[in-house]
């Protein structure tokens, strides 16, 4: 055993003894690297909301996809500064000319993390084979997936091994269709997908949550405690999950990866990922050292971080600030299987009545961006200036009322507005409250109601829902992302099956067809032309009501080094190091 390997199981238990925090004089060790570069250290940080599973097929929460980022890897990765597309298990990759054929090579140096699963404990070498039971099990109705569409729009034969796989549930048996033609294993080191027809976007679908790779080891081991059990090949090792208190991640002493020093990563020791829900708390715990850093910026201490021109002020300018503008939106969801709101004139009335601005200014602080479509601005080549949203006007909103068959809100029920709240959501209350006061002022009446944020999302995957609110951060920087939240395409045959993206069950065949046909042209020019057609349909529609893109902003202790912020809060630890 190395002084180093030594050192560290005499710290770990110290560092991360349970109930302890760790504060700025507990005492660290830290090896000078190539580059200056200093390993060590345990990086504190909190998650806005609470996380209740870690197996690939369910990981959809943000929480959820940052913690699972430092467990798993995936074929391919975004670079966290770019976004770009980059090698991660595969070393390189091939498509061929007619687009339907995907040819990954794959690391040979590359393990699974040390584990009972595995017969010695010791974690086996990641093969083909490993990738394949993965995204077949990410299609896989019986491990209750919530991404399987990712892949049952595209790839051969995913479509038929989910539905036999519903059905398979139904029967209680086994599923009349065993595999998934398009899912390829060569050799140990050659993986092919193939897909029923060009899908231009597809490579992104595989840098997703629902593509992170674990083993058939870890899943008939841990079975459905797998969630809370989670075998990967990334940079950190899972080591234990204290509910709604933390998340313990350590180094992985076999990690493949190596910096372009030849600095072996990650250089931190581990993560702790802390659960508290009120963004002023995360912020004054920031501010006591307990953090290294602080995710948003509470409402109420907007006034107090920035002067009239925008300018951090003290304290607060001992800190570093960063901040962007987020690939996310928030918007309201009206559910289109529900007979009221299949109602156009209605829909299209309650998005006039929304005062995008009054929102943005006097709630909001001036602390989103206003939106121009669906799609949020920041994706390199998409344009969406020009595809109008409905503005503001309440004489208008009154008479698409009247339209309705609701003049000044009669004969239409009162309507519960769904909310939900946490950290990073914080401002949602008063977000909600302005959305009743909007509505009543054309006479209709909005009772609304919270939720902690996991149980409105569960309602809403299971159209419970019929009025609420809604955020979408992009899985990856392509406007198909977005855009999916109303394709028809991907809400489920039944209404008791999770539609996890399409929560509104929207559907316009005239977009559907728009969107579709896009996703096959492999020029993105002529793609993204007609993306914009299909995202005005759904805009003069009223599919949802898209109220505001949100800016990102993270204060991190002097002391981090090389963590940059980008506009999908995709948070690479590998990197990172602490300057002590």
């Amino acid at each position: 055993m190395t002084k180093t390997s030594l050192l560290w199981l005499i710290l770990f238990p110290l560092l991360f003894a349970c109930g302890k925090k760790n504060k700025p004089d507990d005492k660290e060790t830290f090896t000078l690297l190539n580059g200056g570069i200093k390993r060590g250290g345990i990086f504190r940080t909190n998650l806005a909301s609470d996380i209740s599973n870690l197996d690939p097929p369910r990981i959809a929460k943000q929480a959820e996809i940052l913690v699972a980022q430092q467990i798993y890897d995936q074929l391919i990765e975004l670079d966290h500064a770019t976004l770009k597309p980059i090698p991660e298990l595969a070393r390189q990759w091939e498509i061929s000319d007619d687009g339907l054929t995907y040819t990954f090579h794959l690391r040979t140096d590359v393990f699974f993390h040390d584990n009972p699963c595995f017969p010695d404990g010791k974690g086996k070498r990641l093969t083909a084979r490993d990738v394949k039971f993965s995204l077949t099990n990410s299609v896989d109705a019986r491990a209750q997936s919530l991404g399987a569409e990712f892949f049952t729009s595209c790839v051969l034969g995913a479509r038929e091994y989910y539905d036999a796989t519903i059905e398979a549930v139904r029967k209680k048996e086994e599923p009349r269709v065993k595999d998934i033609s398009g899912f390829i294993v060569k050799d140990d080191s050659t993986f092919i997908i193939q897909l029923r027809e060009p899908y231009a976007p597809f490579l992104y679908h595989l840098a997703t949550a629902f593509a992170s790779i674990t083993c058939e080891e870890a899943v008939k081991h841990y079975g459905k405690s797998l969630s809370r059990n989670p075998v990967g090949t990334g940079a950190f090792v899972f080591v234990k999950w204290e509910e709604d208190r933390e998340v313990v991640l350590k180094r992985n002493p076999n990690y493949w990866g190596r910096d372009s020093l030849g600095n072996p990563l990650p250089y931190l020791d581990g993560i702790s990922f802390k659960f508290l829900k009120e963004a002023s708390a995360q912020l004054l715990e920031f501010q006591k050292g307990t953090f290294d850093e602080s995710v948003g910026i509470p409402q109420e201490f907007v006034a107090k971080i920035f002067d009239a021109n925008g300018k951090v002020q003290e304290p607060f300018t001992k800190y570093v600030l960063k901040s962007c503008p987020e690939l996310r939106i928030d918007y309201i969801g009206m559910l289109y299987t529900d007979s009221l709101f299949k109602n156009t004139k209605l829909r299209q009335a309650f998005s006039w009545a929304i005062d995008r601005m009054k929102i943005a200014k006097y709630v909001l602080k001036n602390q989103v961006v206003l939106p121009t479509g669906i799609v949020a601005q920041g994706i390199a080549g998409y344009d969406n200036r020009d595809v109008m949203l409905a503005d503001y006007d309440v004489a208008k909103a009154k008479a698409l009322l009247a339209e309705a068959g609701y003049p000044n809100g009669q004969g239409l029920p009162e309507l519960t507005l769904h909310n939900f709240v946490g950290a990073k959501y914080a401002y949602n209350k008063e977000v909600a409250e302005a959305v009743q006061a909007m509505l009543q002022d054309i006479g209709v009446k909005v009772n609304v109601v919270q939720s902690e944020y996991s149980t409105h999302l569960q309602q809403a995957y299971l159209g419970k829902l019929r009025f609420f609110i809604g955020s979408w951060g992009a899985d990856y920087p392509e406007p198909e992302t977005f855009l999916n939240l109303v394709y028809g395409g991907v809400v489920p045959k039944s209404a008791d099956e999770e539609s996890y993206i399409n929560l509104s069950r929207y559907s316009n065949p005239a977009f559907d067809k728009l969107f579709s046909d896009a996703l096959k042209v492999s020029n993105e020019g002529k793609r993204y032309a007609l993306y914009k057609q299909a995202e005005k349909i759904a805009l003069d529609d009223a599919a949802i009501i898209v109220s505001y893109h949100r800016l990102s902003y993270r204060f991190e202790q002097p002391y981090v080094r090389n963590y940059p912020i980008n506009a999908m809060d995709r948070r690479d630890y590998r990197e990172v190091w602490l300057d002590k």
